[in-house]
This record gives C-alpha cells, structure tokens and sequence, in this order.
C-alpha cells in the first residue's frame, strides 16, 4: 500500500477517494431518516393511542368525585407555665402541718412541635366523629360515625361489584374470617366512661384520617418556641370541609389543655380535697367550743373552775389553729387555680377556614394532558416494537425464536415448562413418570 492511499484526506477518508464523498453507515446502524419513516409508517397506531387512552382519562376525571381542601392557620403557643405544672411554692409551708405529701412539679413534655401529631392523633379524630354535621348528599344532620356507616346506594352498589370488586371480595373475606370472634361492641370501665371505640367508630377513624392532615411551614416560625401550623381537612363538600376543620381545632384545644394541665389538675383536684376536710375540721372545733361554754357558762363567769379554764382556752387555741390552717388552704386553692390557667396553652387561630371556591383535586387538566403523553408514548413503542417484529419476519431463524416464543406461552407450553422443572416426563403411551 502506498503513502498516498494510507493517508487520510482532509474529509477523513483515505486519500485516492473522491472527495465530498462519505462512507456509507454500518448495516446495524439505524439512520434518523429510517427512525422518521418507521414513525410515519405507524401514524395510525400513534393517533389511536393517543386518543384511545385520552378518553380513559377523561372518563376518569369525570367520574372522579370532586375534593374540596378546606385550611385554617393556627398559633401554637405552650402554657405561661413552660408545660411544667406544678403547685404555688407557698403550699410546701404548710405540707407537713396537714400531712401533704405532694412532690415537686414536673413537666409532662409536651411542646409546641407535638401539636401537628396531637391534632391527628385517635383522641382528637374519635371526638370529630362524635360529633353532628349537616352532610349535603344525606340532606340531613347526623353525626360522621352514622354518615360513615350508612347503608349503601344503589351507585355504590354498583361501583362496589364492577369497578371495586377486587375490594369489594377482600373485605367479604375479612369479614368471613372474622365472624367468628363476634362484633366488638364499646367498653366502659366502673364511671361508665368508654375505654376504646366501637367497631363503627374506628371505621370514622380510619376516614377521618385520610381526610384531615396538619403540617408545620418552617418560615412561619415565631419566637419563644411557637409556630405556625396549617390544618387542613378534605371532602366532597366545601361547607362540610370548612365545618371539620372547624371542629378539629376545637378539639385540638381541648386535648392540649388536657394533656398540658394534667398534672396542675390533679393537684387542684387534691388541695380541694383536703381544703374540705379542714373545713369540716374546723366546724368540728368550733362545735365543741360552743357547746362547752353553753354548758359551763355560769361556771366560768363564777371563775372559780381553773380546769374549766383551761381547758377553754385548749379548745380555742385549737380553733385558731383551725381557722389558720382553713385561711392558709383557702388561699392555696386560690393560688392553684389561677396556675391552672396561666398553664392553660393557647391555641388561636390566624386564620379561619372557609369553604373553598374550588376543588382541590382531582387536577382534570394534569390528568387528560399526562393521559395524552402516556398515550403517544404507547403508540411510538408500539410503533417501533411492530416494525422490529415485521423486520424479523423476513429472517428465516428470527422467525423460528419467534414461532418458539409464541408456543412457550400457549397453555399447552406452561404447562409443559412446569413439568420439565418438576422433573416429570411424558411416556409414549401418554403417561406422566417422575424422574
């Protein structure tokens, strides 16, 4: 080979090769004029699939009920106390004189960062449940766990035996399953106060809690610890999705308060006790002073019963000793409630819900127009999967591994393939032997 046709031209083909000219692409390349024609070729299928699987999602948006996402801002502030209740320090003065024996104060570590779990939590959602609202497609007031748990329409029916069926049979077995351990019905402890929700209630639950969310937005910070918190709550009704939100901060209020002053609380609950046993003290004193110098008047006018003296002035000093024991508890009692509510946590709403204009979901739009994309995506893959098989055609073994493939999967293969793997082997005679 000569220097002249080893070295390249300055179009990079060799030297001695007309120049202008390129070499010709491999055979396995494919050229963007052949990725063009194949898609041109498969214009229909494209077209088809574009509209066939639009229309699904049309029909899906259309019958997708409406959600209307009702939000409310909220404050959350912890108690003056710092969520540590705990008696006024004067009444330790006077612990040993009435045998109180209360401890210190503690916190019981709630802080505004729970506020998010707590709104959530099965407390507050048993407690909406309870509660009575006016539902729009019942035309009626009645409270979530009766709405929940109403008959079905004839709709529901319908959608439960075509489109849901698969739920609908999973939940036909739970229930079959499950028959034999009886319906729970509510317990109540010796007060009559329930322990845990009925059957129907924790249905209420589970739907409330798919409806109702709260978040906290870390720009909102405020300082001393507090934020702002977002509830939001969900339905097929703008009225009905402001009324839960509405309810839930409600609740949320009083479970804060509850979990907040538990402890200040009980104590209260005990100083007013033993405020009302020193009452019953004195009065006792008392009682016994007057009926003794009714008895002994004349005598201790004479002043000739030193014994009678003294012991007057026992049951007076007794009485004085009662009486400030009373004053001391009456003041601690005081004292103990205006704790109590200095403790109290304050939950104040920034922003109140209101029934939303517009629904929140589904997204029509985002739905037809992804609906769209995903359906010229099917119509190019099926496009370029239709001209391969139709290239292989041509090829004598190609079509062989394809005439193979297509057997494979009749029943007639699978169930031969499953033979093979359990090793059981087809005699002449039709027979099945092992192996």
């Amino acid at each position: 080979m000569s220097d002249s046709e080893s070295t390249p031209s300055r179009d990079g083909g060799p030297r001695g090769s007309r120049p202008g000219r390129r070499m010709p692409p491999p055979e396995d390349e494919i050229t963007l004029m052949e990725l063009i024609v194949t898609l041109s070729r498969g214009r229909g299928l494209i077209v088809l699939s574009v509209v066939g699987i639009g229309l699904l999602g049309v029909l899906y948006s259309v019958a997708t009920p409406s959600r209307y996402t009702a939000e409310s801002k909220v404050i959350r502030e912890a108690g003056e106390g710092g969520g540590g209740p705990s008696l006024p320090s004067g009444i330790g003065g006077i612990a040993g004189g009435l045998g109180i024996d209360i401890g210190g104060g503690g916190s019981v570590g709630l802080s505004p960062a729970s506020y998010p779990e707590i709104a959530t939590s099965r407390e507050v959602r048993l407690a909406v449940a309870r509660d009575t609202f006016y539902f729009p497609s019942l035309g009626r007031r009645t409270t979530f766990v009766d709405y929940v748990n109403r008959p079905p329409g004839t709709l529901d029916q319908i959608l439960s035996y075509t489109v849901y069926l698969p739920w609908t049979v999973k939940g036909a077995l739970g229930s079959l399953i499950g028959s034999g351990q009886g319906k729970r019905s509510a317990g109540t402890d010796s007060t009559g106060t329930l322990i845990y929700p009925t059957e129907e209630e924790e249905k209420a639950i589970s739907a409330l809690g798919e409806m109702v969310s709260a978040s906290v937005s870390e720009s909102g910070a405020l300082e001393g610890g507090s934020g702002l918190m977002t509830v939001s709550a969900s339905s097929g009704n703008p009225g009905l999705s402001a009324r839960l939100n509405e309810r839930f901060i409600e609740h949320l209020r009083t479970r804060v308060r509850e979990l907040q002053t538990e402890k200040t609380r009980r104590n209260l609950r005990f100083v007013e006790k033993r405020f009302g046993e020193v009452k019953q003290e004195l009065d006792a004193a008392e009682n016994r002073l007057v009926q003794f110098l009714e008895r002994n008047k004349g005598v201790l006018a004479a002043g000739s019963k030193p014994q009678l003296e003294s012991r007057r002035e026992r049951l007076r000093r007794e009485v004085g000793f009662k009486e400030q024991l009373y004053s001391q508890m009456q003041k601690q009692v005081t004292q103990t409630r205006l704790q109590l509510q200095k403790e109290q946590p304050v939950v104040t709403v920034a922003e109140k819900p209101a029934p939303p204009a517009e629904p929140s979901a589904p997204n029509r739009t985002l739905n037809v127009v992804l609906s769209l994309f995903l359906g010229g995506l099917f119509g190019v893959g099926a496009t370029f999967f239709r001209s391969a098989i139709q290239s292989q055609e041509d090829d004598g073994e190609a079509q062989e591994q394809i005439q193979e493939v297509q057997k494979a999967w009749k029943p007639s293969g699978i169930a031969e393939g499953v033979r093979e793997e359990l090793g059981i082997e087809n005699d002449p005679d039709g027979s099945l032997t092992q192996r």
